[in-house]
Order: structure tokens, then sequence, then C-alpha cells
């Protein structure tokens, strides 16, 4: 077998797996157990056994999954040219492949929201207009959405992923009560459906043609062609029809979603002789994210998709004993460990975000001691929120720590920080608390902040807009900022900068905390972003510039305003080898580091039995190969917490 050429010694489990007879096979898999490896193995072995690699498909959710499989092909002994034969991907780009075999038209395909930010904005102003007509008062989102595009366009993929919408009442007509039905709110599900019209153009008695793709849209768009009432293709011209198909693999089975499965369904409807084989891990699907259900791996495999073996793969790769024992009782689930892998996990009581970073420099300093060659970005903290990282990150940049993020913004890059920014700097007459980037985002976010949708005939104000834009920055704090105060429609909202700006204009450090608490910002918030979730974010991170001013010695608001702009400097020019990762966990999902720390790992507050937080954490652990440090409050460690590692054991 290919593999047999390289050190590699296959366990007798993907042993089993990878030489199986079943026609359709399930793998059942714990964490950093080989998935990926396993799946090579059997899709060589059946290349051996006969099988055409040009008829072969492996399919996961992610780009670094796809990665994976083209890596781990190589290392085990494929030649070029057969891994060049099996079509690879990702279900997106599988999908993106088959539509054009129904449009006939290359779709554009945008990667960045930067990219698809304007159709958004589109879609909320004409969303707003049809929903104030249809439903007066039902519109919740109170601003142009510049600072909601983001959290959006993560709804949209969730949108996409559930085919929420499709299943709950198909092609009924949205109404604040159906809304509901789905699970998502009525503002966003408008949005979404206006920002659909938006992504497609009419083209005369031939129908539609879609305007664009982004993240999650092509395989939204193979799932709704294939249940459609009245499909876009033919028998002959079928998106699924790609002649004879000896074997069907998709890794990362965990983030199955109903879009996922339905054009997975029709794959192995469409070839019914094609040996089958998924994979996944029951207890990384974390629900949240992109519509994953482990619904697919569960009972619901059965009931969508038909009858397959289902198979174990126990046993731990990635990690020794000290971490896969606490996994195999935390789980409920056997965990084999690998007698080669050195392991440690250790739980360390630290009071705050200060201690948690002294600690992170002495880890540094350590290693590159002891392993001179070793990069930072080996050592990973893994967050269960974004707002759990302001305080981390700024006492990280004191220290000349350098860090990226992953799944979240950097702290004073956030709307509502870059708000409160603007807000101090006019009300203490400092005109150089920006970069020249953030003085525009900072200006876009008070305009949002303050009553960014200015009426003018029923429409957004496009001159304000660029008013905004290119003002300077003395003439925006001293009279633009007032100006947009007196003028918007929001009164309470305008009172409460109001009061927050004369509290902080002595410039006394000791006048932030008051001011922090005038301006409400909870009750701002809620006319920017959509969703509670990003309400709270908004308000914890305000919060978090109040711990920050009370664990620190600033002079003024002043300084403290030029100490967030030279951090935000400083992080210009970073090499990413010399970087932490700060990650929320659901981004480094599919990912592995040397040393992982988990912070906030405290009773009653990243514990109990939620499904979903149980699966964060285990996640979160199992992406370490050699240390794993569960970092808790002294006295208040979490469940969670191995037994015999919490003070007292």
């Amino acid at each position: 077998m290919a593999w047999k050429s390289t050190p590699f010694s296959p366990t007798r489990e993907q042993t089993r797996i990878a030489q199986s007879d079943a026609a359709r096979i399930l793998i059942e898999a714990n964490a950093g157990v080989g998935k990926t490896t396993t799946l090579c193995m059997r899709a060589l072995w059946m290349v051996e056994q006969g099988a055409d690699p040009s008829r072969m498909v492996m399919l996961t959710y992610t780009a670094p999954g796809s990665e994976a499989i083209h890596r781990t092909l190589k290392k085990h002994g494929a030649s070029a040219a057969l891994r060049k034969s099996i079509r690879v991907g990702t279900f997106d780009e599988f999908c993106t492949a088959r539509l054009l075999r129904v449009e006939n038209v290359d779709v554009k395909r945008l990667a960045r929201p930067e990219e698809v930010k304007p159709f958004v904005l589109a879609a909320i102003a004409q969303a707003r207009e049809e929903c104030e007509a249809a439903f007066p008062g039902e519109f919740s989102l109170g601003s142009t959405g510049e600072s909601a595009v983001e959290s959006l366009l993560d709804d949209f993929e969730r949108i996409k992923g559930t085919l929420a919408p499709q299943r709950q009442w198909g092609t009924s007509r949205l109404t604040p009560s159906s809304a509901a039905e789905t699970g998502f709110d009525y503002t966003t599900l408008a949005i979404f459906q206006a920002h659909e019209r938006l992504r497609r153009v009419d083209v005369g008695p031939d129908g539609e043609q879609v305007r664009f793709r982004y993240v999650g849209d092509p395989t939204y768009d193979l799932a709704c062609m294939l249940v459609a009432d009245d499909p876009a293709f033919t028998h002959d011209n079928h998106p699924l029809r790609i002649g004879a198909l000896h074997g069907l693999f998709v890794d990362e089975f965990h983030d199955m979603s109903w879009a996922m499965a339905t054009v997975l369904r029709g794959l192995m409807e469409m070839h019914p002789d094609a040996r089958f084989t998924g994979v996944g891990d029951v207890d990384q699907v974390i629900h949240a994210a992109s519509g994953a259900e482990s619904y697919f791996l569960r009972g619901g495999f059965e009931l969508e998709f038909g009858h397959a073996e289902r198979m174990l793969l126990t046993q731990a790769q990635r990690f020794g004993r000290a971490i896969a024992e606490p996994l195999q009782h935390f789980a409920g689930k056997p965990y084999p460990w690998h007698p080669g892998r050195d392991s440690r996990i250790a739980a360390i009581p630290l009071n705050d975000a200060l201690e948690l970073a002294l600690h992170i420099q002495t880890l540094l300093q350590t290693r590159k001691l002891e392993q001179p060659k070793s990069h930072n970005s080996e050592l990973a903290v893994l967050l269960r929120h974004p707002n759990a990282a302001l305080d981390l990150e700024y006492e990280l940049l004191n220290r000349g720590i350098d860090y990226e993020t992953a799944g979240f913004t950097a702290y004073m890059s956030r709307p509502e920080v870059l708000f409160v920014r603007m807000i101090l700097a006019a009300a203490v007459g400092s005109d150089s608390a920006f970069t020249e980037t953030s003085l525009l985002e900072a200006k876009q976010a008070t305009w949002e902040f303050i009553g960014g949708y200015l009426p003018l005939e029923g429409a957004a104000d496009p001159q304000t807009a660029s008013k905004i834009r290119n003002t300077p920055v003395e003439i925006f704090q001293s009279h633009m900022i007032r100006d947009l105060l007196g003028s918007t429609a929001r009164q309470h909202g305008a009172r409460c900068v109001l009061a927050a700006m004369d509290i902080a204009s002595d410039g006394g450090i000791d006048r932030l905390l008051p001011t922090l608490k005038a301006l409400c910002m909870r009750d701002l918030a809620r006319h920017v972003f959509v969703n509670a979730e990003a309400v709270r974010d908004a308000q914890d991170s305000v919060m978090g510039l109040g711990r920050m001013v009370r664990r620190n010695q600033f002079n003024s608001i002043d300084e403290l305003l030029r100490t967030i702009r030279m951090q935000e400097e400083r992080m210009q020019g970073w090499t990413p080898q010399e970087r932490i990762v700060l990650s929320t966990i659901g981004r480094a999902k599919g990912l592995e580091f040397d040393h992982v720390i988990i912070p906030g790992v405290n009773r009653g507050e990243f514990d109990g039995d939620d499904e979903d937080e149980r699966h964060l954490f285990y996640v979160a652990v199992s992406r370490a190969r050699r240390v794993v440090e569960l970092v808790h409050r002294p006295g208040a460690a979490s469940i969670y917490v191995p037994a015999h590692l919490r003070p007292g054991a």
C-alpha cells in the first residue's frame, strides 16, 4: 500500500477502516486521531484495488481541510499524477464547478467582506423601506448598518447553511411571526432576502443570473436549485451528473449543514454505486457556526442518506495520556492515547488579565531558552468569547508581546471602541488620537452610534456621508459631532452622548468611568447592531476600557488616548511567526498548536451541561499537542477542570 513507503505506521483502527469492504462507512472519530490520514488511506487502498482516482471526489467544509488532504496524500506516497487526478476541494468549490454546468457563466467570486459590503448596505436600505411599508415599527436596525455588516454576514452564512426559511415556510411571505419560526429575527431575514434579490439580476425572458457569490453561496445556491419545485436544469444537464463515480469522501463531517447535506444527498442518489466514506467528531459540532448540526453524525445520517456501517476511530495521534484521559472522561467515550507523545495539562489560578499576560511573558522567555527554534505562533490563547480579549490585548501590548487575532477584531479597532475614542477625543480636544486609517473608521463609527440613518425624504443622506468622510478631524470633533447630535432622530441617545462629553471635558482620568456609564452603550448599540450578542459585545468592550483604566496609572484621558494610538501603531509590521495567537475557540477548530491556554474556565462562567459549552471546551483542549493550561480565578475552578487539578484535590 502507498503509505508503507513512509515511516508512518497506521493503527489497527485505521487499517480496518481503510481496507473495509463496506459500500458506505461513517467514521465516528475523536479529536486528534488522524481523521484526514485515515480518509486518505482508504482512498489510496481503493486505488490499489482498481478504483480510478479521476472518479473520486473528496470534500471538506474548509479550505485548510482540503489543503490537509493534499498534504496527507503526498506525505503517504501518492504520486503527483494521482493527487492531481482526485477531485479534492471544499463543498463551495465543488458546487461552483457544478453550477457552471447549468448556468454556463463563470460567476464572480467575492472573498472579502469589504467586497460584499456595498450590497449588504443596499439591502439594508431596501429592506428598511419595504418593512416600514408592510410592518411599521418592526425593522429594528436604526442606522445605515455600516458597523453591522460583519455580524449580518455571519448571520447570512448561518441562514444559508441551515436553509431555515426554505425548511420552515418555503415560499410563504416573510412576516415577524413567520420569522420567529426560523430562529432568526425579522430584521435579519428581511435584509437577507433583500440581499439575495440584489445578488441576482434579471436577464429577461430567460430568468435571473447570479451577479456574484460569497462564502457559502455556491453550496446554498445549488441546494436551493436541487430542492426547487421548478428546477433550472434538465435531466441532461443535471449539475450532479459527473459520470461514473467510484469513491466519495467527506472530511469534517461534523461541520455538515443542511445546505451541504442537500448537495451530498443528491450526489449519493445520483451515484448509488459509489463507495462513500465520511468522518467526523460529534463533540466538535459547534452549532452556531455556519449551521453545522450533530444531527447528521447521529441518527440523522440514516434518515437523510441511508444505511452506512459505523466505525470508530479513537486512538489519539496528536497528544499523549495527560490530555487524552481528561478528554475521555469529559466526552464519555474511549480515548486511547499516543504512547510516544509527552503531554501535560495544568490548572493555573490567576486573578486577571495582567497576571495572565505576565504568565505568557514568562512562557515565551522559557520557550526561547528551551526551544530556540520554536515560533511564538505555536502558543495560542483560545477564548470562549471575543469580549474576553480586550483586557488581555492591552496588557500584552504593554509588555511588547506581539499577537494576532482570529475570529474577532483587535480591541482598539472595534466600532464601539472607535466611537468611544472619538467622543473622548472631542471632549478633551485631542486631534492626535487616531492613525490615518483608524480616523476614517472612527468617524464612520461615530456617525453610526449617534444616529447614522439621517432621514432625507425617506432615504439616507449621501451628502452627510461624504461630508463625514472628508471633514478634517478638528472640524469633525469641534462642530460635526454636535451637528449630528442635533439632527439625529434618536434624541435620547444624543442626550446620553452630550452628557458623557460634558463629564469627560475636564480631561481627568477619574472622569472616564462616569463618562462610560453616561453613554448608555447598550441603548446606543441596539440601533447599530441587529443581533443581541453583538449588542452585548459592544457594551462589554466599553466596560473593558473602564477595567483597563482601573488597573493602570493614567494621568489624563488624553494620555489614555495617546497610549491606545501607540498600541495601534505598534501592531503594524509584526511577522506572523513571532505573534502568539488570540483566537475564538470556534475559529481554532481544525487547527493545532504546541501550547494552548484557555482562560476563563471559571465556575458559573464556562461549565455546566449545555451542549454548546461542552463542545467548545472539548474543541479547545483537543487543539494542543503538548501543553494545555486551564486558567481560572483562584477558588472558582469550573467543573470542566479535571478533578485532580482543582485546588484541594
